[in-house]
């Protein structure tokens, strides 16, 4: 018995570690070695799925098929990334809770210098120490994504929602609806809007019963 149990442990600690090693996987593809790269412009495309946004942590998106183009310039004590995003996000709708998409189409610019104090990012420039020899853009180019979305994520014309969701909404004043789908200190980029609305469906269904 004792030794079933020490199996099935070590059998899920072997699962735990290869999920955690594709994941590390996924991030790492975000990597860009520069240290041996002459100075001037270079090009990198990355290719953003689901796996992705499982690696990122993401519990926002439904799933994403967006491609970041990178133009990294390295100067002698600087280095500038041009990066751009195209492709369609999917996200639930926060009036109704079904599928749509959104166009993704944006652009930002970040810097990188090098210290050896340590000084916070502040949303534009990123300090790396002169001992680095990488940097990895995953995080920052999430960021990017998310900022490039609605903070309003509902379809366009309201005949096309879930016209049996939209009823039961119904009991959900205007006022309150749009406090829930608005952006608020917490949340810069939709935050729990659709964890709230699928905690009011879940009442809703709880009182037909």
């Amino acid at each position: 018995m004792e030794f079933a149990k020490m199996f099935a442990d070590s059998k899920n600690v072997c699962i735990f570690a290869g999920y955690f090693e594709a994941i590390m996987d996924t991030l790492r593809d975000f990597s860009i070695p520069f240290k041996g790269l002459k100075a001037g412009e270079h090009e990198f495309e990355f290719q953003l799925n689901r796996a992705f946004l499982d690696a990122i942590g993401d519990e926002e998106l439904v799933d994403v098929d967006v491609v970041a183009y990178v133009t990294m310039t390295k100067a002698a004590s600087m280095l500038t990334f041009d990066i751009e995003l195209d492709g369609t996000a999917i996200v639930e709708c926060d009036r109704c809770l079904e599928e749509l998409s959104f166009p993704v189409d944006a652009g930002d610019t970040l810097y990188v210098k090098f210290s050896e104090e340590e000084y916070e990012f502040d949303g534009e420039v990123m300090w790396l120490n002169p001992a680095d020899d990488q940097i990895n853009l995953a995080d920052y180019i999430y960021e990017t994504l998310l900022l490039a979305l609605p903070y309003q994520r509902v379809h366009e014309n309201i005949e096309d929602c879930n016209q049996d969701m939209v009823a039961r909404f119904q009991v959900v004043t205007e006022e309150e609806f749009e406090e829930m789908t608005q952006p608020n200190e917490s949340s810069l980029a939709g935050g729990d809007n659709g964890a709230m609305l699928a905690a009011l469906k879940s009442k809703l269904e709880e009182e037909e019963k």
